[in-house]
C-alpha cells in the first residue's frame, strides 16, 4: 500500500485505490476553517521561504560576518522562548557537529542558572523572537551584551526593540504571519540559526569548504521534496484523521535530536485543539509515559529517523501495533508512500537536518486534526484568557 509509481495521480489506503482530492470533497465548514486555511497555506510557505533563505543565505549573514569579523566566539547561546526555544533545540545538533562548538540552547527562566557556571565574554548569543518585542528575552540581551557577548537578533522586524539592543540584527526573512500559530516562523528561525551558525564556520575555517557544500547540498534536497511530503501527509492525515479525533491525548516521540520538533508539535496540538500533548526521547518514553496506552483514548506517534535508533523504534511501532495499540509513526525508511499506521517520506537522511523535514510534515498532520475538530464542534471550549497579556510578556 502506498503512492503509486505513476506521477502520483493515484493512492492507496487500505488497498483501495482513490483518486487524490477525493477526500477534500464535500467537507464541513468549521466555524474557523478560513483562520485554519490561512495557517495551512503558510506551511505551504515553508518551502519557497526555506528555498529563498538557502539561495540568500550570503546576503543575509553579511552584516553579522563583518561585525564578527576577528572575533574569537567559544560557545553559541541560542536564545528564544516558546517556538524560538524549540527552534534552538532543533538545529543545536547541527551547530554542535560542524562548529565543534558548545550550543547551549536557553530560554530566560534558565539565564540565572546559565550564568552561574559559566562566562559569555566570548560567546556568540542569537537571540530569537519574530515580533522582536519578547519583554524578557530583551532583558536578557541586554544582561548578556553587557557581559561581553555579541548579540545577533534574529527577528522578523529589523526595526523592534530586539534588533534595535543587538550587535547585529539579522532578519527571520519568512515574510509576514498573521497568526497566533507560529509555523513558517519556526522553521525560518532554526534555518537562520543554521546559516548564521554555518556562515561564521566557513568564515572563520571552523567548517571545511567540503562539508559546507555537503550541507547546503543536503538542505537542497530537503527544500526541493518538501512540496512532495507535504501532499502526501495531506492523504494520510485525510485516511486517518477520523480514527484520530476519538483520541483525548498524544504522545509524540524520537530520538534526542529530533526532541525540538516534537515539543513545537506537542506545543501546537495543545494550542489549537486543546488537547494534552507531550514529547518524549524514546528512552525516557519507555520508562512510564507509555502505559498511558492503556487509556484506549491515548495514541502515540513516532518519528522515525534512520540515523537514530531507527531499530529501536521500528520495533516499538511493530510491537505496539501488534498488541493493537493505537501507534502511529512517520519514517524515512522505504519507498514514499503510506499505510494507515506509517508514512514514508522522501528523505535525504541526513539525521543533524531531519528537523527541516520532518517538521513541516507534522504541521501539517496538527493542522489537519485541527480541522477536523473545528470542523465538527470538538474544540468549542471558554478559554480562561490571554495570559501573555496578564504578564506584558510584549513591550511596544
Amino acid at each position: 500500500m502506498g503512492l503509486s509509481t505513476d506521477a502520483g495521480i493515484w493512492y492507496t489506503v487500505f488497498g483501495i485505490f482513490w483518486p487524490r482530492k477525493t477526500a477534500e470533497k464535500g467537507k464541513i465548514m468549521g466555524k474557523n476553517a478560513e483562520y485554519i486555511q490561512r495557517v495551512m497555506g503558510y506551511v505551504e510557505e515553508n518551502v519557497p521561504v526555506i528555498q529563498s533563505i538557502l539561495a540568500d543565505r550570503k546576503d543575509l549573514c553579511n552584516e553579522f560576518l563583518k561585525n564578527v569579523q576577528g572575533k574569537e566566539l567559544d560557545k553559541i547561546l541560542l536564545f528564544g522562548i516558546g517556538s524560538s526555544y524549540n527552534a534552538g533545540l532543533m538545529v543545536k545538533p547541527l551547530l554542535e557537529s560542524a562548529l565543534q562548538m558548545d550550543v547551549l540552547v536557553a530560554s530566560p527562566a534558565m539565564y540565572e542558572q546559565l550564568c552561574r557556571s559559566r562566562s559569555f565574554d566570548n560567546a556568540l548569543l542569537i537571540a530569537a523572537s519574530q515580533s522582536g518585542k519578547s519583554a524578557a528575552t530583551i532583558d536578557v540581551v541586554k544582561e548578556l551584551k553587557a557581559k561581553g557577548a555579541f548579540v545577533v537578533g534574529l527577528t522578523g522586524n529589523l526595526e523592534s526593540p530586539l534588533a534595535k539592543e543587538s550587535s547585529a540584527a539579522v532578519d527571520i526573512h519568512c515574510g509576514e504571519e498573521k497568526s497566533s500559530v507560529m509555523t513558517k516562523g519556526v522553521l525560518a528561525t532554526a534555518m537562520m540559526m543554521a546559516m548564521i551558525g554555518l556562515e561564521y564556520g566557513a568564515a572563520s575555517g571552523r567548517v571545511s569548504q567540503k562539508d559546507y557544500d555537503k550541507i547546503m547540498a543536503d538542505f537542497n534536497f530537503i527544500a526541493s521534496h518538501m512540496r512532495e511530503n507535504l501532499s502526501l501527509t495531506k492523504e494520510w492525515c485525510a485516511a486517518n484523521v477520523k480514527d484520530w479525533s476519538q483520541y483525548r491525548s498524544f504522545s509524540l516521540i524520537s530520538n534526542i535530536d529530533s526532541t525540538g520538533t516534537t515539543l513545537e508539535i506537542a506545543l501546537k496540538v495543545m494550542e489549537s485543539i486543546f488537547l494534552p500533548s507531550d514529547s518524549f526521547e524514546v528512552e525516557e518514553y519507555l520508562h512510564g509515559p507509555h502505559l498511558l496506552l492503556s487509556r484506549k483514548e491515548a495514541a502515540l506517534l513516532q518519528l522515525d529517523s534512520v540515523s537514530m535508533d531507527h531499530e529501536k523504534l521500528s520495533r516499538i511501532h511493530s510491537f505496539l501495533r501488534e498488541k493493537n495499540a493505537p501507534s502511529y509513526q512517520i519514517t524515512q525508511e522505504g519507498v514514499p508512500g503510506f499505510t494507515k499506521d506509517s508514512l514514508k517520506i522522501c528523505s535525504v537522511q541526513n539525521g543533524l537536518l531531519d528537523f527541516a523535514e520532518f517538521l513541516p510534515v507534522l504541521q501539517v498532520w496538527s493542522i489537519s486534526l485541527w480541522e477536523y475538530f473545528d470542523q465538527h464542534g470538538l474544540d468549542e471550549f471558554e478559554m480562561p484568557g490571554d495570559l501573555s497579556g496578564a504578564l506584558a510578556t510584549k513591550v511596544k
